[in-house]
């Protein structure tokens, strides 16, 4: 019976994954007239040569093939206002971004940008700016996050086989 009750459990947590393991994140913007596609896994390691697609509002295919080595991709030229950026790594790992208008930037690469002329100018530029600031803080901040639930699932999984060990000796 101890047996039995130990295989069973044993087998529960083997069915049991962390859904996180399989999680692609992806930071896609355009701006300057560039397309830029970084993506990386729950562990923060780069998706490496990973099969991308951009596609735009109007359903055609803008862009697609592989990302870099570093999990990037780049591509100078005019970019549709809303995108939705597909990235397939196989084996599960897929993961899809959407890009509305409001978060492309239309802002041209100049050396010095030109003074706004009123304060909704003004503050439209500085609501850009802190929009790409966080989104890659953001990024920086889901690398940590997924090694911190790996090491409270890991915890969680230790406290278990121990529940389980107990609840045997008692039988």
């Amino acid at each position: 019976m101890k047996t039995k009750i130990l295989l069973a459990a044993m087998l529960l947590i083997g069915l049991t994954s962390n859904a996180s393991a399989h999680k692609l994140n992806i930071l896609g913007f355009a701006e300057n007239d560039t397309l830029s596609i970084n993506a990386y896994f729950a562990d923060g390691s780069p998706c490496q040569e990973c099969a991308f697609q951009v596609i735009g509002s109007d359903g055609k295919v803008f862009a697609e093939g592989r990302l870099d080595k570093k999990g990037e991709f780049f591509q100078a030229g005019k970019t549709p206002a809303e995108m939705t950026i597909i990235v397939d790594a196989g084996a599960g790992h897929r993961g899809e971004e959407k890009i509305t208008a409001a978060e492309t930037s239309e802002v041209k690469a100049e050396d010095e940008p030109a003074a706004p002329a009123d304060n909704t100018q003004l503050r439209q530029m500085i609501r850009e700016e802190l929009s790409k600031q966080t989104a890659e803080l953001k990024a920086e901040m889901d690398k940590g996050k997924s090694r911190l639930d790996k090491i409270i699932a890991g915890i969680g999984y230790i406290l278990g086989i121990f529940g389980i060990a107990v609840l045997v000796r008692k039988r």
